[in-house]
């Protein structure tokens, strides 16, 4: 941004904060009559929710969010009484009021807020414009046209007398020419002018004849001076700009229009000053009124409207656009600071597109703006042979970002100029654990992330480079600007180091994110599609490390890639053929050495390989979606077991393991019922362990199994407690019966002797009135301990390994 433009928003800022010191004041004379008069409260209300949108927008974030929840405790005091009211309202009106003095004394040293336009993000150069001959005899219809054709990239120089027209065309050296008919009565007199001109010089410029009036004669008229087209009075402005554009065989570099409806000023001039800046044509609104006016002079690409405004809401004009026949297919955006469902919907069924919440930050105005536009514009050059869906496949809404049709091209374009000087390489990004944050911060939310994150990465690619997004969490890169594998390396990692950096607020505190990324180099024989598909290898590897990794693809990886496939088709065998097994290890109490219960573990009886463990075919399951077949099988085989051993111990629990895909689909439950009816088992000697990193994977589809679990009467344990990050919040929730102490932290006292993190575990899962049983237990000091500790249950090779049931039987049944 230029040194004048940073200026300027510096300027606005300032403004902004000699504003706020109005609206303290107002704020604090609203106060005192609260008490006894509710309309002070609406309007308490009314500048809380200007303070909202725009505070934000210019940098002062905790503003933003003080003002967001006094609007909410105002929409909340509505029912109140009105001492109940002021008692509801004072601490957060009183925590925005000093937020606004320190504002307001702050305002001398200003900073203009973060809206440096990114070049991957900016709209095309407007600096060469078209010249044009516009001849008419209304001075208003000749300013306002020049005015709009102006935003399309055309200079229009305009010239009211016809008789100059042969000078006029020598003074500008137009490209085209627009001509009026009628002059002082004479209806035919531009016809007669353009002829006798075209006889003199012959000269092969296009002429757009237009006038008020339509008959055969005048269009005859225009075709024997040599007119190109006849346009009725008043112009169909898009249709003008479409013929021009087709007679001249070129395409203007035409900035992006837009409209700007919102009742508050401070918004509408900090969002005009940096889209302009940005290159695009801004036309602003304060009012529906001061729309719908400047819709014919402007014909925006996209009108952003705030749903709030008075005397006509935003909701309304809206409908008003679409009843105007000329406007109908303008797209609209909504704004509001409001988290209202009904409105979101109402928005979306006449926009179909999202609702915008806000506070909007400048780089994310920039980038839905442009989005949007870029995707209209797109579809209106091609009308005819541009489906939406093939409008939708350039560019992605959320991000502008071009998608993977795009990508695919530009990697055929790149390839065949690679020389061994010019490294081509294809990386993939995705964003760790980004599911967790839509499961706890809504979509909204996660889809401001990925807009930051855009912003973030666009910012610090190098120039030559591409950055797209197909869809959810996943980014990919193409960077030819490398003269070896090292640099793109450090490359990678500044991006990384990029979005570790960014700056993600929630309403619990500061986000950290972190990305996996998958990165494969180009060789002399690479097709697009092969390095899309060895991208995918390699992220699918970064994905399996326990913490944020890059991997770079090899032959290496392409074998082990083979391999899981033959491991899959060889796993789709094995279940086929009952080839999977359960073994038993046996739990005990810790008090008496008796034993108490099992635990269902599957194994692989493979025909060459013998018997396999879990960590051969548990984790290819899982990906693959094979799990749950798994689950079915071994729900079979212990129930069966169980219910044998029930005849003589009945009081032998039996427990086995759910994975993160029988929570999302838990087919097995019809199965389970049916079992423990068949079978005639009591369902509190059945144990389900699940872990807290499955819970947290989808909690609502979770707690909807735990319910109908509950409801079965099945007990349930959580496993591995301890290993995930919200191991106290899920404990609360989900009413387990038994707690299971993963072996780690065992291992870790028999190293440290430091017992305060068992002792705690232990502690907390009685005073939930749980069962402890320890996991892993191999040393008789270690049963010692958890002895005088208070555990319940352990299980581990001190005691037994697990087993198959006929050994069980052999050797450890009383």
């Amino acid at each position: 941004m230029s040194d004048s433009n940073n200026h300027k928003m510096e300027q606005l800022l300032s403004a902004y904060r000699e504003r706020l010191m109005l609206y303290k004041t107002e704020l604090e004379a609203l106060w005192q009559t609260a008490d006894h008069d509710v309309r002070s409260v609406q309007h308490i209300m009314s500048i809380a929710h200007k303070l909202n949108g725009s505070g934000k927008a210019y940098g002062l974030v905790e503003l933003s969010q003080l003002a967001r929840e006094l609007e909410q405790a105002c929409e909340t005091a509505k029912a109140l009484s009105l001492r109940e009211l002021r008692a509801s309202l004072s601490i957060p009106i009183h925590a925005l009021l000093a937020t606004l003095e320190r504002e307001t004394i702050a305002r001398h040293s200003n900073r203009a807020p973060n809206c440096q336009p990114n070049s991957a993000l900016q709209v095309n150069d407007t600096s060469n414009t078209i010249d044009i001959l516009l001849i008419d005899d209304d001075p208003d219809f000749s300013n306002q046209l020049s005015e709009v054709l102006s935003q399309y990239g055309y200079q229009a120089h305009c010239q009211d007398d016809i008789t100059q027209l042969d000078q006029a065309i020598a003074d500008y050296d137009p490209v085209a020419l627009i001509v009026d008919m009628d002059f002082s009565g004479q209806r035919f007199a531009g016809a007669n002018h353009v002829s006798s001109w075209r006889q003199s010089s012959g000269a092969p410029l296009p002429v757009f004849f237009v006038s008020g009036y339509d008959s055969f004669e005048l269009r005859l008229a225009s075709v024997r001076a040599g007119g190109t087209h006849y346009l009725r009075k008043p112009l169909d402005i898009p249709k003008l700009v479409s013929l021009l554009n087709s007679e001249l065989n070129i395409a203007p570099s035409e900035p992006y229009r837009v409209m700007l409806v919102d009742d508050d000023n401070d918004l509408l001039k900090l969002y005009d000053e940096f889209l302009t800046n940005a290159g695009y044509n801004v036309t602003i609104a304060t009012s529906a009124q001061d729309a719908l006016r400047l819709l014919e002079q402007s014909h925006p690409e996209l009108i952003l409207i705030d749903v709030y405004m008075p005397g006509c809401n935003g909701i309304e004009l809206g409908k008003i656009i679409r009843q105007h026949e000329e406007f109908a297919t303008i797209p609209l955006l909504f704004m509001s600071a409001a988290a209202d469902t009904d409105m979101q919907l109402a928005c979306a069924r006449l926009a179909n597109d999202e609702f915008i919440n806000k506070p909007i930050e400048l780089w994310r105005l920039l980038m839905v703006v442009k989005s949007r536009v870029k995707k209209g514009r797109h579809l209106r050059s091609h009308i005819g042979t541009l489906t939406v869906a093939d409008a939708q496949a350039a560019h992605d809404s959320l991000t502008a970002l071009p998608k993977l049709a795009s990508l695919l091209r530009d990697i055929e374009k790149a390839l065949p100029s690679q020389t061994p000087e010019n490294v081509i390489a294809v990386a993939k990004i995705d964003i760790r654990d980004f599911h967790t944050i839509n499961n706890l911060h809504g979509y909204y939310f996660g889809d401001e992330v990925l807009q930051r994150l855009t912003w973030e990465l666009t910012q610090r690619i190098n120039p030559g480079d591409t950055l797209y997004r197909e869809s959810g969490d996943e980014f990919l890169l193409l960077t030819q600007a490398h003269t070896n594998q090292a640099s793109v390396e450090r490359y990678i990692s500044s991006l990384i180091k990029a979005i570790e950096d960014a700056q993600i607020v929630s309403k619990h505190g500061m986000m950290v994110l972190t990305a996996d990324v998958g990165v494969v180099f180009s060789t002399k024989n690479s097709t697009a599609g092969e390095l899309l598909d060895h991208a995918d290898m390699a992220i699918f590897k970064a994905k399996k490390s326990p913490t944020a990794e890059v991997c770079y693809f090899d032959e290496a990886l392409k074998q082990a890639q083979k391999q899981c496939f033959l491991l899959e088709n060889a796993i789709q065998k094995g279940l086929a053929n009952d080839q999977f097994i359960a073994v038993y290890q046996p739990i005990y109490q810790v008090n008496d050495n008796k034993l108490a219960g099992f635990e269902a573990l599957a194994r692989w009886q493979h025909p060459e390989r013998g018997l396999l463990g879990p960590g051969e075919f548990i984790p290819l399951m899982e990906e693959k979606g094979l799990i749950s077949r798994l689950t079915y099988q071994m729900l079979t085989q212990a129930l069966s077991q169980c219910a044998t051993w029930h005849r003589k111990h009945p009081h032998l629990f039996m427990s086995l393991n759910l994975s993160a895909r029988d929570i999302q689909k838990p087919l097995f439950l019809d199965h389970l019922t049916s079992l423990l009816s068949h079978y005639q088992l009591n369902p509190s000697r059945i144990v389900l362990e699940i872990t807290e990193s499955l819970l947290l994977f989808d909690w609502q589809q979770a707690s909807y199994l735990l319910r109908q679990l509950g409801d079965l009467g099945v007990q349930l344990a959580l496993d591995d407690f301890g290993t995930g990050y919200s191991s106290l919040s899920y404990l609360q929730r989900i009413d387990a019966a038994k707690l299971k102490i993963d072996r780690s932290f065992i291992h870790q006292w028999s190293l440290t002797g430091d017992a305060r993190l068992l002792q705690t575990m232990v502690q907390l899962g009685k005073t939930m009135n749980m069962s402890i049983i320890a996991e892993g237990v191999e040393k008789t000091e270690e049963l010692s301990f958890l002895r005088q500790l208070g555990c319940d249950q352990y299980q581990g090779f001190l005691a037994a390994k697990p087993m198959m049931a006929e050994e069980i039987e052999q050797t450890h049944w009383a």
